[in-house]
């Protein structure tokens, strides 16, 4: 595979516990990583759908400082998908006006790591009006290209839908 070997890495967050969605809202440019922000609650399970296209096998995946054990759902030559589910247990509430960098990082043999910084704030598990507020969250789409080095990984479009 060369350096212009193109692929997709599609990621959806939704509650484990009822599948409730997640909500992100747009904040411009008030914070440094992102002009958007995901909603989420401190001491909550999440689930997350992980799609690639075409099929590439991450030797890891975290989110956070949590390594993520990945649990493939299906497979065929032009994609694979995978499920996982993530805690945010001992995650601080966030304070006012602040946001929380979240990394999200896969590594592939041979092509290197992927590696996104997601902006966050996180809520207490009982304030469920102000993590419903904004838009919808159903998935974030990250279309990838390879670098010379085969070190990291480009992203060269990240879409929230």
């Amino acid at each position: 595979m060369g350096s212009d070997f193109i692929f997709k890495v599609t990621v959806s967050i939704r509650r484990e516990d009822d599948g409730s969605p997640v909500f992100f809202k747009i904040d411009g440019g008030r914070f440094k990583t992102s002009e958007r922000t995901i909603k989420l609650q401190a001491d909550v399970q999440y689930r997350l759908d992980i799609e690639i296209k075409p099929s590439l096998y991450p030797k890891a995946t975290s989110l956070g400082t949590t390594p993520l054990q990945l649990k493939e759902q299906t497979r065929d030559p032009h994609s694979v998908r995978y499920t996982t589910v993530w805690s945010t247990a001992g995650t601080s509430v966030s304070k006012k006006g602040s946001r929380q960098d979240v990394p999200f990082v896969m590594e592939f043999d041979g092509l290197g790591m992927l590696k996104v910084c997601l902006q966050c704030k996180f809520y207490k598990a009982s304030d469920s009006d102000h993590c419903s507020w904004g838009d919808s969250f159903k998935q974030m789409e990250l279309n990838c290209t390879l670098t010379e080095e085969r070190t990291f990984i480009k992203v060269y479009n990240q879409q929230f839908k």
